[in-house]
């Protein structure tokens, strides 16, 4: 990680400027990324949004394309649910 000054923080230095931000510490380098933020699924068009993400970063070659398909399989099972939730719902009004 780097200062703005473009020097490199020590670990120590980067554990404590993420103090209320969890870190992910790469055991090779050393490094501290943060971790990514929470992505909200709540609604089906937020589903279809962040399926059509992976899928372009996977087109793109920014993600394995196996990994890829792990997430669309979880975001689908992620939408069916939010259906049935819907329909469930719809019913019983």
């Amino acid at each position: 990680m780097k200062k703005t000054d473009g020097t490199e923080l020590t670990i120590k230095q980067q554990r404590g400027s993420a103090k209320h931000q969890p870190v992910t510490i790469d055991a090779e380098s050393g490094t501290c990324t943060p971790t990514p933020s929470k992505i909200k699924l709540n609604e089906l068009e937020d589903v279809r949004r962040e399926m059509a993400s992976v899928y372009r970063q996977a087109r793109g070659g920014r993600m394995d394309v196996s990994e890829a398909g792990r997430l669309a399989y979880i975001l689908t099972g992620i939408g069916k649910l939010i259906e049935a939730t819907e329909m469930k719902s719809d019913f019983n009004k």
